[in-house]
């Protein structure tokens, strides 16, 4: 059984890590997706960029959250996974660095984008 880490340290190329990181955050239900901080919550993944974003928004949450219980479990397995999609993407040469033009604030959410 191939677990989604195990997803993310084969993956031959910056597209596979990225689609693993879109599929493992569709397998989340509203419910767990409601105990992540409102702006940390994942919106559509696109690209390496996406990752970034999302994976800087969690380190930033976690290094401040007074969550505890299921809320800070969701925010800790949502953190380990871009961080280690972050990692495999600049194993593999892509960028991962949250875009210049990213003025997010802790009050825009990360979704919200069609």
């Amino acid at each position: 059984m191939t677990t989604w880490h195990g997803q993310i340290d084969t993956a031959k190329n910056v597209a596979e890590v990225v689609a693993t990181a879109r599929d493992f955050v569709a397998t989340w239900s509203p419910e767990e997706l409601a105990r992540l901080p409102a702006h940390c919550r994942p919106g559509r993944i696109r690209d390496e960029s996406d990752v970034a974003e999302l994976h800087a928004c969690l380190v930033d949450e976690y290094r401040v959250t007074r969550a505890s219980g299921p809320d800070l479990t969701m925010l800790q397995v949502l953190t380990s996974f871009m961080a280690s999609a972050s990692v495999r993407i600049a194993e593999l040469g892509g960028d991962t660095s949250v875009p210049a033009a990213s003025s997010r604030t802790v009050d825009t959410p990360l979704s919200g984008g069609a």
